[in-house]
C-alpha cells in the first residue's frame, strides 16, 4: 500500500499523461487483495478523467508516428538527392579527366608547338607592310623537318628546312592568315597559326614654331619648342566601331614608352624638342581593346635650328615676303625698311618680349629693339654697309640664330647708319 502510493505521487509529478495511473492508486487505497485490485482497476479505468487523459496520450502516439515516418521520408529524400550529385559530380570529373588526358601523340605536338620560338618582324606589322616570320624549335632539328607555308589557307612555301617565311600583310581591317606545318624525322606533325588585321595609321606632326604669313613649308622642331604627334587610325570601314577614341595607344620615343601619354583614347603625344641637336624616332602601337587589331607605326622627326631672313617692308605693299633678301643687294632707293622675320622659333603667347634683337651696322650696335630697321640716304657717298643681327630666345635659351645683308650703296641710294 504505501508502495502504490509513493507511485501515484510519482505519477501526479509527471502531468497528464500519468492521470490514469494516479486514479488508479487512489482507488487501491485500503486494498489487499487481487480481486480489489482487478476491481480498482477496472473503476480507475471507467473514470472520466481518466478516460479523457487516455484519448490524448493516443493522438499524441499518432502525432508522433506521423512526424517520425515524414523524418523518414526526408531523409530518404535527402539520400537520393546526394546520391543524384554524387552521380553527376563523377561525370564531371571523369569528363575533364578525358580532356586533360591528353593522347601520347597529342602531347607531343602540343609540346612542339609551345616550344616552337616564333619570331615576328615587325612584331605589329601595318597595312600592306612585308612581314617576315622565323621559326626555331630546340626539340627537333627543323633543318631536317619538312615545313609547309600557307597564307589564306593557300600553300606558299614547301621544303625542308624553311624556317623563314615573308608575305605582305593585308590592308587596313583585312585579316590575313598564315599556318605553318612541320613534319619531323620522326613522323610528328604539328602546326602554329598566325593571324595579322593591321590598323592603318597615319601619323601628323606638328611644331609649335613661328613661320610668316604665306610660307607654304612645315613649321620644324627646334630645341625646347612643343611638339605635338596625332595618331589617326584607318580599320577599313566607313563605319567602324573602332574610331579615333576606341583604340589603345602606346607611344614611345626613342625607344622608351611613355606610360602617361598612353592609354585608351590618347592618340596624341606631345614632347619638347630635345637639346643637344638631335632627331626623335617617336613610334606608336595601336590595337582594339581585343586586341583583334593591331599595328604600329614609327616617325622620325627631325630638328631644325632657327634661322632668319630679311625682307623689305614697303610703304604701302607691306612685307615683301615673295623676295627675301639674301647675301649681297643694290639700294637703289634713298630709305629702304628691312624686316627681319625669325623662321622656327617658339610661338609664346606673352604680352612680354620673348626674343631679344640685337643690330649692328658694320659692326657698331643700333639700339633697335624690333624686328624693323630703316636704311636712310644721308650722305649720297658709294659704298658697302655690313648689317647684321642676332636673336635668342629670353626664356628658350636654346633657340638662336644670326643672320648678315652686305648693302651696296650707290650715289643716289644712302649711306651712313641705318635709323628707324
Amino acid at each position: 500500500m504505501y508502495h502504490l502510493r509513493i507511485f501515484a505521487s510519482i505519477a501526479l509529478l509527471c502531468g497528464t499523461l500519468c492521470t490514469p495511473v494516479f486514479a488508479f492508486a487512489q482507488t487501491t487505497q485500503g486494498v489487499e487483495t487481487q480481486e480489489e485490485i482487478d476491481a480498482a482497476l477496472k473503476a480507475a479505468m471507467n473514470d472520466p478523467t481518466v478516460q479523457e487523459a487516455l484519448k490524448k496520450a493516443t493522438g499524441w502516439e499518432k502525432t508522433a508516428t506521423e512526424a517520425a515516418d515524414a523524418a523518414k521520408e526526408a531523409a530518404a529524400a535527402a539520400m537520393e538527392s546526394a546520391k543524384k550529385l554524387q552521380k553527376d559530380y563523377d561525370k564531371f570529373i571523369e569528363e575533364k579527366t578525358k580532356e586533360i588526358m591528353l593522347s601520347p601523340e597529342e602531347i607531343q605536338k602540343k609540346t612542339f608547338s609551345d616550344y616552337l620560338d616564333v619570331k615576328i618582324n615587325p612584331a605589329n606589322p601595318g597595312s600592306y607592310e612585308q612581314v617576315s616570320i622565323s621559326i626555331e624549335s630546340y626539340l627537333t632539328d627543323l633543318q631536317k623537318a619538312i615545313i609547309k607555308w600557307s597564307v589564306d589557307g593557300k600553300t606558299v612555301s614547301h621544303g625542308r628546312g624553311r624556317q623563314t617565311f615573308s608575305f605582305q600583310n593585308g590592308g587596313p581591317g583585312k585579316t590575313t592568315f598564315v599556318s605553318v606545318s612541320v613534319s619531323t624525322n620522326s613522323g610528328s606533325v604539328f602546326t602554329k597559326d598566325f593571324s595579322f588585321t593591321p590598323v592603318g595609321i597615319t601619323i601628323l606632326w606638328e611644331a609649335n614654331t613661328y613661320t610668316p604669313p604665306f610660307y607654304k613649308g612645315k613649321a620644324l622642331m627646334v630645341p625646347q619648342a612643343q611638339i605635338r604627334v596625332a595618331a589617326v587610325p584607318d580599320t577599313g570601314s566607313a563605319i567602324s566601331p573602332f574610331g579615333t577614341g576606341n583604340m589603345v595607344y602606346t607611344w614611345e620615343k626613342n625607344g622608351l614608352v611613355h606610360e602617361g601619354s598612353s592609354g585608351f583614347g590618347k592618340n596624341v603625344f606631345s614632347f619638347t624638342g630635345p637639346t643637344p641637336f638631335n632627331e626623335i624616332d617617336v613610334r606608336v602601337s595601336v590595337s582594339s581593346l581585343d586586341d583583334s587589331m593591331n599595328s604600329e607605326m614609327r616617325v622620325f622627326v627631325p630638328l631644325a635650328r632657327p634661322l632668319i631672313l630679311f625682307y623689305e617692308k614697303h610703304p604701302l605693299l607691306g612685307i615683301l615676303y615673295n623676295k627675301p633678301l639674301k647675301g649681297d643687294f643694290s639700294l637703289g632707293k634713298k630709305e629702304i625698311s628691312l624686316s627681319a622675320e625669325p623662321y622656327f622659333f617658339s610661338n609664346e603667347d606673352s604680352e612680354y618680349a620673348t626674343l631679344r634683337y640685337n643690330w649692328a651696322v658694320n659692326g657698331s650696335t643700333v639700339q633697335s629693339y624690333g624686328r624693323t630697321l630703316t636704311l636712310r640716304n644721308e650722305t649720297g657717298e658709294k659704298g658697302d654697309s655690313l648689317v647684321s643681327l642676332s636673336m635668342r630666345g629670353l626664356t628658350k635659351t636654346s633657340q638662336s640664330a644670326s643672320q648678315e645683308l652686305k648693302v651696296h650703296l650707290d650715289e643716289e641710294g644712302s649711306a651712313g647708319r641705318p635709323t628707324f
